[in-house]
């Protein structure tokens, strides 16, 4: 069996003294995507901050394997800044070097190695700011991977991707995947998280865990999101006008 790269036993945490998401217990293992599903203050982005560190839980355990690294959405980013790919990837050097030392000639390889990996090689040059939104995800991978990171945290990275660079984001993930990473994806789409190895449904406190087929059922659903579900053409069931936001 695959190792277990992050575990969390019955874990809480919040703002302030009062609970923001509690009873969350699951694992992650190398070459699982993971998708987090949940309306928005459901704790999504409450377990993401206790992951990374930036928060220190109320209750219960987590246990980290491997490093962790975070792939923010990118229109959330500065793109005025006349940085090109290689240099937001370099970035990912930082948090590895002394403060006093710049990324030198090794750092850049690894930066340009880690452009090549997720297919952007060519573009290393380029202005960040004037990539598409699926290559600006992409170099922020890269800037993930240049952290050494055995566990990527993506949030929302598919909000605003067409159907080509979501389709290459997604295979993207499943390389990574197969690599031996974990990747935990806070995603709303529910039909895409079916694809998926396991799927975390939180709403302020864990409502399931475990394989798509297992998980996604009308009646967990409805409990995540507290909303109505429609039949897609596929066949499965998804989320309602206005709801479908995670």
């Amino acid at each position: 069996m695959s190792a277990v790269l992050a575990r969390a036993e019955d874990l809480a945490a919040g703002y302030n003294g009062a609970l923001a998401l509690s009873g969350v217990t699951f694992a992650v293992r190398e070459g699982e995507r993971l998708g987090v599903l949940g309306p928005n203050g459901g704790g999504k982005t409450t377990l993401f901050r206790v992951l990374l560190g930036e928060l220190a839980p109320q209750a219960g355990r987590l246990d980290l394997a491997v490093p962790l690294a975070t792939v923010a959405q990118t229109d959330r980013s500065r793109l005025d800044f006349p940085v090109s790919a290689l240099d937001v990837a370099l970035m990912g050097s930082l948090s590895r070097l002394p403060w006093w030392r710049r990324p030198g000639r090794a750092e850049r390889r690894r930066a340009r190695g880690a452009l090549e990996l997720v297919g952007l090689r060519d573009e290393a040059d380029a202005t960040f700011g004037e990539l598409s939104g699926g290559q600006r995800q992409r170099v922020l991978i890269a800037r993930a991977l240049v952290q050494d990171a055995g566990l990527l945290l993506l949030d929302e990275p598919f909000t605003g991707l067409d159907t080509p660079s979501a389709e290459r984001l997604e295979a993207l993930l499943a390389g990574l995947a197969a690599d031996g990473r974990g990747v935990l994806v806070a995603t709303h789409d529910v039909d895409q998280t079916r694809r998926w190895e396991r799927v975390l449904c939180v709403n302020r406190r864990q409502v399931a865990f475990g394989a798509p087929d297992d998980v996604l059922t009308r009646e967990v659903l409805e409990r995540t999101y507290g909303g109505d579900l429609v039949e897609l053409p596929s066949g499965h069931e998804a989320l309602a006008p206005p709801h479908h936001c995670a």
